[in-house]
């Protein structure tokens, strides 16, 4: 109140009515309206406001009587909130001091309870310790007990090893060792054990008395073992193998019983091997059988006693069983391989081999061809049926070579199937792992890697064959070449019954025949540089002597013939439509037209020349047959062989095959330009002869009414008896590809006749000349879209004089130029206007 009428007595009121205020900050009033609804900083601001806009005495009175009117209600309200919580606080107050009695109360007790645990605390100290005490003693007496009945235990074992022993009960004896080799070492070797353990009657320490009972049983076990393997005892056998882990003997009793395996595998061989004295020596694949009998028993005997080596000995074990066996096989593998070197003279035969020239290659193939030809042959002839139409003196008997590498690919053969299988069994036989991690590609074992009988392979049986199996292939296509047969001059193309020489069937039989034989050995390095020789021979021998018949075939240039013959109803006849009446080796007369209108020797060398580019197409397909159809995945399971030999096939598959298709399409194109280029020439110019395309409808009528043939009617009967010959004779795609020659060459033909029409064609003509060409297109595409693809451009400008309006030329993809077609609406005389 005093502040508010000190502010009252200092207010002036000046001569213009302006009331001038004391500053009143408002810190003044913050307190007063902290308890009240609005926030305080907004009341003060407020009140603030009122007084400094104050502008009469009845406003600041205003303002001051709201003042006291707030400060009053603060009043009140402080008032009460102090006497509420001076009632709060006297209850907490009270309630505290009764908190602290509790507290007291509880301490002493907490007092009291400390000093018993402390008392406690002290008696279990002293039990504790004499827990730990006993625990102790008795630990070390348990341990001490445990070592007493142990020693007690060794004691009996070596008692009762040696009274077994003197009972002659090995199987016991043998079980009491194991027993006493089961105890710890150092409890063996201990003093006290070495103390308790000696007996009056067994004076010595029990460690030099096991190994003297361990000794004297291993000999025991020996000499039986080996008395029940020489009377074939398996079961006694079986039992003393089982003993040698008993008494710590195992690796006397892995020698011995792979000792006693490799004796199995050495009288069977060697069995085997004498026989060849009985006469069996003469026996075709006697070796072969001979390498297929040992690696099966190896097999068979391993696969058999790997379980028992397991059982008794741990997994593992047997990998030093196989080492052994290893040796021996390659031992007993490496005689058969010289037995059968030194028996079949194959060092002899080698000698020869090299020594033979080929003489009929290296002359060029100067075996004359048969003419004529017998009936086609179905099937494939053996070996043996191609080498046996020839004389017997030779210098090289090809039968006998053929038989010996026959004989070498089988016991190669049996070699990879032994290899693949300690291969798949390895980590079952040595418990180390032979496979990528992910297990799919298998690694050969050293143990075959580093063998004798794989080092022989490679440096005495492999290259044996290679040089073999290579001169078979060579000579047979050499043998093929000089006992060629053509195909009877009445026969015709089919799927079933290509039309090709017989050297196509023998080369490609012999072929097949040498490549299985190759993958079966599983020798990549070997597959590779046989391969690589057909390849060689193919190439330079086969598609060389088919590039010489085609040059010696070679048909002359046709020169101009007269139309009288194309442009009559006959046109040109062909005989192939009708099988000849004449003997099938006896050549056409000269009177006859047949092949493309030629007769007599000209028709017969064309037809030969054609079933030459025959095969080359044949062989090709056979080739990729063959290749495709080999197996060679389940002979070359190690690494990743078998991907290197389908990269080896593919390349031997597609350079043949680019070597055949280069000579065909060279050879196809000398057949069109000299037999079939000059006939489509004239037949073009023939057909459109004196036909006019200023066509009236009344002329058309007249035309129609004569029966005149058409353009494209004369074409399809001449077209027809072209190359109707060449359907019948040549194969498909050979077919494709020289026709394929025609269609080029006739598009340009029938272009050229096209542009001569230059003003010569009117709206109806225009009509015509499209209707012909597209029949003519359409008899030669014979529905095959490749060709017409030919004639693009030609029926771009037929297109051209038959549209009414240029505008309807947009949206077409045009192949002409510009000023084609701008030369091509031109031939329309009516916009030569």
């Amino acid at each position: 109140m005093l502040a508010f009428s000190q502010i009252a007595e200092s207010t002036r009121i000046s001569n213009d009515r302006t009331i001038t205020m004391p500053d009143i900050s408002s810190s003044h009033f913050e307190f007063a309206f902290k308890t009240t609804s609005k926030s305080p900083t907004e009341s003060v601001l407020k009140l603030k406001k009122s007084l400094d806009h104050a502008d009469s005495l009845e406003d600041l009175h205003s303002a001051i009587a709201e003042v006291r009117a707030q400060r009053e209600a603060l009043t009140n309200t402080l008032d009460k909130h102090v006497s509420a919580n001076q009632l709060a606080q006297s209850q907490g107050l009270r309630h505290l001091n009764l908190l602290r009695a509790q507290l007291g109360s509880a301490l002493s007790q907490s007092h009291e309870l400390t000093s018993t645990l402390s008392s406690a605390s002290f008696v279990a100290s002293g039990l504790s310790s004499r827990v730990r005490r006993i625990d102790l003693e008795q630990s070390r007496v348990r341990e001490a007990l445990d070592y007493v009945n142990k020693v007690i235990e060794l004691k009996s074992s070596v008692q009762g090893a040696q009274a077994a022993i003197d009972t002659r009960d090995w199987d016991r004896a043998a079980w009491y060792i194991s027993k006493a080799r089961s105890l710890p070492p150092a409890l063996i070797q201990g003093k006290f054990a070495k103390a308790m353990v000696p007996t009056a009657e067994f004076p010595d320490y029990p460690e030099e008395t096991l190994k003297e009972a361990s000794k004297s049983l291993g000999a025991i076990f020996l000499r039986e073992f080996n008395k029940a393997a020489q009377e074939k005892d398996m079961e006694t056998l079986t039992r003393y193998f089982k003993l040698f882990p008993l008494i710590g003997e195992e690796k006397e009793g892995l020698e011995v019983y792979a000792k006693f395996i490799c004796g199995i595998i050495t009288a069977q061989s060697r069995t085997r091997i004498q026989s060849r004295h009985e006469g069996a020596n003469n026996i075709s694949l006697f070796y072969g059988l001979a390498m297929t009998r040992l690696f099966e028993n190896i097999a068979a005997i391993v696969n058999q006693h790997a379980p028992i080596v397991e059982r008794h000995y741990g997994k593992g074990r047997m990998a030093k069983v196989l080492d052994r066996v290893q040796d021996e096989a390659d031992s007993q593998g490496g005689l058969i391989i010289d037995t059968y070197w030194d028996e079949r003279s194959v060092a002899r035969l080698l000698t020869e081999i090299q020594a033979y020239g080929f003489p009929h290659l290296v002359s060029s193939f100067a075996l004359n061809r048969v003419s004529g030809g017998g009936p086609s042959r179905a099937g494939s002839p053996a070996l043996d049926q191609i080498t046996g139409r020839i004389s017997e003196d030779e210098a090289v008997d090809l039968k006998l070579v053929g038989e010996l590498a026959r004989e070498a690919s089988v016991m190669l053969n049996r070699w990879s199937l032994y290899r693949k299988f300690i291969g798949y069994k390895w980590y079952d036989y040595s418990n180390e792992k032979n496979t990528n991690e992910s297990g799919s590609v298998l690694y050969m074992p050293e143990l075959l890697k580093n063998s004798n009988f794989a080092k022989k392979v490679t440096t005495k049986l492999g290259p044996a064959f290679e040089t073999m199996s290579t001169f078979v292939f060579r000579r047979s296509v050499e043998k093929a070449l000089q006992l060629e047969e053509l195909p009877d001059n009445s026969a015709v193309y089919t799927t079933e019954s290509p039309l090709v020489t017989s050297v196509v069937e023998d080369v490609m039989y012999i072929m097949n025949i040498i490549l299985q034989q190759s993958l079966d050995t599983g020798d990549l390095v070997l597959i590779k540089n046989i391969l690589n020789s057909i390849r060689r021979i193919l190439e330079s021998d086969f598609v060389g002597a088919m590039q010489r018949k085609l040059r010696d075939e070679a048909p002359r240039a046709v020169s101009n013939i007269s139309n009288s013959n194309s442009a009559s109803s006959s046109g040109i006849v062909s005989r192939l439509s009708t099988p000849p009446l004449i003997g099938a080796n006896v050549k056409r007369g000269a009177g006859g037209h047949g092949l493309a209108g030629l007769s007599g020797a000209d028709e017969i060398k064309l037809r030969s020349f054609m079933i030459y580019i025959n095969n080359l197409q044949v062989a090709s397909e056979y080739s990729e047959r063959i290749i495709k159809g080999i197996d060679y995945e389940s002979s070359l399971p190690f690494d990743d062989d078998a991907t290197k030999a389908k990269e080896l096939l593919d390349s031997l598959s597609h350079s043949f095959q680019a070597r055949c298709d280069e000579l065909m399409n060279d050879s196809l194109q000398v057949a069109f330009k000299q037999v079939v280029s000059t006939r489509i020439r004239n037949l073009t110019l023939s057909i459109f002869k004196n036909v006019d395309f200023m066509v009236s409808p009344k002329s058309q009528e007249t035309a129609e009414f004569n029966g005149t043939l058409q353009p494209s009617e004369q074409f399809n009967v001449e077209w027809d008896t072209l190359m109707a010959g060449f359907t019948k004779v040549m194969a498909p795609k050979a077919y494709s590809k020289f026709i394929s020659h025609a269609a080029v060459l006739l598009s340009k033909t029938l272009e050229t006749r096209v542009w001569s029409l230059e003003g010569k064609v009117n709206e109806l003509g225009a009509i015509q000349l499209d209707r012909e060409i597209s029949r003519i297109i359409g008899k030669v595409s014979n529905g095959r879209y490749k060709l017409r693809e030919k004639f693009i451009r030609v029926a771009q400008i037929i297109m051209i004089i038959g549209l009414d309006d240029a505008e309807d030329e947009e949206g077409i993809q045009w192949v002409l130029t510009n000023e084609e077609r701008r030369r091509a609406r031109l031939i329309r005389v009516e916009r030569r206007a």
